[in-house]
């Protein structure tokens, strides 16, 4: 049971800082498990992403926010997704992609398709802009 003085901080407390404080976790819960699976010190890490040791230290201890460029940088060292950015709906044209097989008893000539999908539902292969 929480104390009340804890409680009435905690009902205080910003959502914006309830957000950022569990992103900030589960960033660093994910980096550090990777960095253990692959075996990696915070002094390779460093060298690799061209940083002072102490840098990565102030990362990884939570006194130090990360830019969307060093997450990416991280996540490129890493081999692995840091984080994820939720994609909208959006209009797109593609051309469906057929084997051989199922092609043969198709018409020869496949129009163009306007759907709407999310594109982590995308099973066509998109392409862009218009053809003639």
């Amino acid at each position: 049971m929480r104390s009340e003085a804890l409680q009435r901080i905690l009902d205080r407390t910003p959502a914006d800082v309830d957000v950022l404080v569990k992103w900030y976790a589960e960033i660093l819960d994910r980096i550090e498990e990777l960095m253990t699976e692959k075996g990696y010190t915070q002094k390779y890490l460093a060298e690799k992403l061209d940083k002072q040791p102490s840098e990565i230290n102030r990362w990884l201890s939570g006194d130090h926010n990360f830019t969307i460029r060093s997450l990416a940088k991280l996540q490129v060292e890493l081999g692995e997704i840091l984080l994820i950015a939720p994609t909208k709906t959006r209009e797109i044209e593609f051309t469906p992609v057929f084997s051989n097989k199922i092609d043969a008893t198709l018409p020869r000539r496949t129009e163009k398709l306007i759907k709407v999908a999310k594109w982590s539902e995308l099973i066509y292969t998109p392409r862009y802009g218009t053809t003639g």
